[in-house]
């Protein structure tokens, strides 16, 4: 199972069909957080009503993630870990991966490098 970074999501809304042919042959999950961010983007658009529908569209053919009290407390031990090594990422990014972790999901994304120093993460960049 694959939990599909915000990055991908993007590129498949806006257009890339090798991308949305990949998906479409496995199974694939996103987060909480990750609609955050689309929705976000989606209303400080200049076509922001069509661009709502189009992340309503595609969230209704996939499972959404949430964060629950598991992947809270690996946000809290993988952040510790993060600062004491003084590699720390952004907090969304954060959340995608532990959310991704606690689901046992490899996560799929353009940016491994956002990603790469989280412990025990299984990650692809696509």
């Amino acid at each position: 199972m694959y939990c599909l970074d915000t990055n991908i999501i993007i590129d498949i809304l806006r257009g890339d069909t090798e991308l949305k042919t990949k998906i479409d042959r496995l199974d694939v999950a996103t987060t909480t957080i990750t609609l955050c961010e689309l929705f976000k983007g989606a209303y400080l658009s200049r076509d922001s009503e069509k661009n709502i529908k189009t992340i309503e569209d595609f969230i209704r053919e996939i499972d959404i993630l949430n964060l629950d009290e598991k992947s809270s407390r690996i946000v809290g031990k993988d952040y510790k870990n993060l600062k004491i090594q003084g590699k720390l990422i952004q907090d969304l990014d954060l959340i995608i991966a532990s959310i991704a972790k606690r689901h046992n999901f490899v996560l799929a994304t353009r940016n491994k490098k956002d990603f790469q120093n989280i412990p025990d993460l299984k990650i692809e960049e696509w």
